[in-house]
């Protein structure tokens, strides 16, 4: 979703959706190198796979033919190809959701999901226990983790996991396990099997600049920390993510506190009326800048496809991707539809129309110019600082209804270059 989730705020997805990893912190950097300079204060994500140093089982080829073909109790697809980018850990993260469909007329419980690589066969990752149940909802619960699937049901799987950069498969495939189905025989229905390959893309995510200048900026609910990961839309008889790896951008006071003043009131915000840059050269597809910013808390319309995001820019940056701006100020919005921008021009304000959350900058990266209606993609920003971390996001909420200073940890400081995301492993 897009927006602070704060006093039971709804989900732009169709239901409220809450952290995916909730002892994930925040960091902070600076960027350097650049004409502006920018802190970040970047959410941190746990990783919920655990690598797999062995395995004993033998993996069953995805283009092995089974005489027949084989019964399976689940019906096993990706929402979008999986994708990966470079944390601030060094570490390459895939991500990507694992939609499961119940086939057979009985709860099926989820025992384990493993990941191999296509090719070689080796484990990746494996989920199984409370690391499965963290990792899994049913498709219109996303916020109520569940390894029991009703018949006909549909779950997804939330994955994501770390790999070596250097070691990005072609194609993975799922060995999945359920729990056995009472008066069902193991004979016709296997309690593991696995999944064709599916390919991964092993593209570099897109390097752009900067999208804010200046100092402390917090980048909540960045990948995988937060309501983003789940923000699932259902469009036109299928699901969009477009918000997969979208990060809501906040500026703190020289005291690290979220604003001064009344907390219900933008302006009371210092990230209220922040200019906004583009990110790169492109061109101006949708530019949106006449709706009203709300206070915080104040009932806002209900988003679809047409009005998410309420004022908002998006960049046909080339290579079918496209950066998307959004809550931006009212009236600020300086370019129109056509218009060629080059990266570091201003083109909006930050504000606070089509969120309850109070005004922050929602930015994200797509393959269609929609808040929602695309498949979100990754991308990485080329220079910054890092100077801190804040607690995990379910903690920091609360500071912006006090408005009392967030505690900013500074064990992990460090200057980092090109291919990082704002998001890293605590």
């Amino acid at each position: 979703m897009f927006g602070r989730v704060r006093r039971g705020e709804p989900s732009d997805g169709v239901t409220t959706a809450r952290p995916s990893c909730q002892t994930t912190a925040a960091q902070v950097w600076d960027a350097s190198g650049v004409a502006r300079s920018l802190v970040i204060v970047l959410s941190v994500f746990t990783v919920l796979l655990t690598s797999c140093s062995s395995g004993s089982d033998s993996l069953r080829s995805p283009t092995a033919v089974h005489p027949g073909g084989q019964l399976t109790p689940l019906l096993d697809t990706t929402l979008s190809v999986p994708r990966w980018f470079t944390a601030t850990d060094g570490s390459a993260h895939l991500v990507y959701e694992l939609l499961l469909t119940n086939a057979v007329p009985a709860t099926v419980t989820l025992n384990a999901v493993e990941v191999r690589n296509a090719d070689a066969g080796a484990p990746l990752a494996r989920l199984s226990g409370d690391s499965l149940r963290a990792a899994t909802s049913l498709a219109a619960s996303p916020d109520a983790p569940t390894v029991q699937l009703p018949p006909s049901s549909v779950a997804v799987v939330w994955m994501e996991m770390a790999i070596q950069p250097n070691r990005i498969p072609k194609a993975i495939t799922h060995r999945i396990t359920i729990d056995p189905l009472p008066d069902v025989s193991t004979a016709a229905v296997p309690l593991t099997y696995t999944g064709t390959a599916v390919e991964v893309d092993r593209r570099p995510p897109i390097v752009v600049g900067h999208p804010l200048a200046g100092a402390r900026w917090a980048a909540l609910g960045s990948c995988c920390d937060g309501p983003h990961r789940r923000a699932l839309y259902p469009i036109d008889g299928r699901w969009y993510l477009a918000q997969r790896f979208a990060i809501d951008f906040n500026q703190l006071e020289a005291d690290n506190r979220p604003g001064t003043g009344d907390p219900a009131l933008p302006t009371s915000f210092p990230t209220f009326g922040q200019p906004v840059y583009a990110v790169a050269d492109g061109t101006v597809v949708v530019a949106v800048g006449g709706n009203p910013d709300l206070k915080v808390g104040e009932r806002r319309e209900e988003p679809t496809p047409e009005n998410a995001g309420a004022n908002r820019v998006a960049l046909d940056i080339g290579d079918g991707r496209f950066a998307v701006y959004a809550h931006l100020q009212e009236g600020s919005v300086t370019v129109h539809p056509g218009d060629q921008v080059r990266r570091g021009d201003h083109i909006a304000n930050v504000g606070s129309s089509g969120t309850t959350g109070g005004p922050h900058l929602h930015f994200q990266m797509t393959d269609r110019p929609s808040v929602v209606l695309a498949d979100g993609m990754p991308y990485v920003f080329d220079t910054f600082e890092l100077t801190g971390q804040t607690p995990p996001l379910a903690d920091v909420l609360r500071y912006y209804d006090t408005l009392e200073p967030i505690p900013i940890a500074t064990t992990r400081t460090e200057e980092r270059g090109t291919s990082y995301r704002l998001a890293a492993t605590s």
